[in-house]
């Protein structure tokens, strides 16, 4: 009679392939935060749901919540549309003409500085913020390149979702990388990971399950 030990079995089981699949992106985030000199402002959103949107159709806007207050200062709609894998700009109508080579939307408003919290929503459903709405950080969320004024924050590769509760605290390193001052040359294009796999718990499950009753029926002979 042959004895499987908990040992071995743990290594054939971990030692096999498992099931995966991508996680699906299901809604559009913000890609890109333009907080530079002057009128130097721009949010960028992404579209990986695989389809095209339509922006006005769909009711998305973006709101800007000034120095701590709950309440919305500047709400600009949407229009156009964003075809999947794409992103679309939003900037201040005054900013450089670098920026405004990329915009698809323009407002003359004025746009966020740095303690300012930046909201993207579907009708009045927040799919993304940045910041924190109804607090006021003092001058800015972050420290150093990675803050939310005077910088550009570009959304890291592996995150696939917005972050869709404003009132929690906002750390810019959890999900953005930061660059200095004025740097546009991202603005127009982002790429996101979604090649690394994430395990399908029912497959783990069924195969932990045969291996066991594997190693049962071999100690019962």
């Amino acid at each position: 009679m042959r004895h499987v030990t908990t040992s071995a079995l743990a290594v054939f089981l971990f030692g096999l392939p498992i099931a995966a699949h991508a996680a699906p992106i299901t809604e559009l985030f913000i890609s890109e935060y333009i907080e530079g000199t002057s009128n130097n402002k721009a949010i960028e959103i992404f579209n990986g749901t695989g389809s095209l949107v339509d922006l006005g159709l769909g009711g998305y806007n973006i709101q800007m919540f000034f120095n701590g207050n709950p309440a919305a200062g500047l709400t600009v709609n949407l229009t156009g549309v964003v075809a999947d894998g794409d992103v679309f700009v939003l900037a201040q109508s005054s900013a450089s003409g670098v920026i405004l080579a990329q915009a698809d939307q323009t407002s003359g408003a004025g746009f966020f500085n740095g303690d300012d919290a930046v909201v993207l929503r579907r009708g009045t459903t927040i799919i993304d913020v940045i910041g924190q709405i109804g607090f006021d950080p003092g001058t800015q969320w972050g420290s150093v390149l990675l803050s939310t004024a005077d910088n550009t924050l570009r959304r890291m590769a592996s995150i696939i979702a917005g972050d869709t509760n404003g009132a929690d605290a906002f750390d810019p390193s959890v999900e953005w990388k930061g660059f200095a001052t004025d740097t546009f040359d991202g603005l127009g294009s982002h790429a996101v990971d979604q090649a690394a796999p994430v395990p399908e718990p029912g497959t783990l499950l069924l195969v932990g399950t045969g291996l066991l009753a594997a190693v049962v029926r071999q100690r019962r002979r």
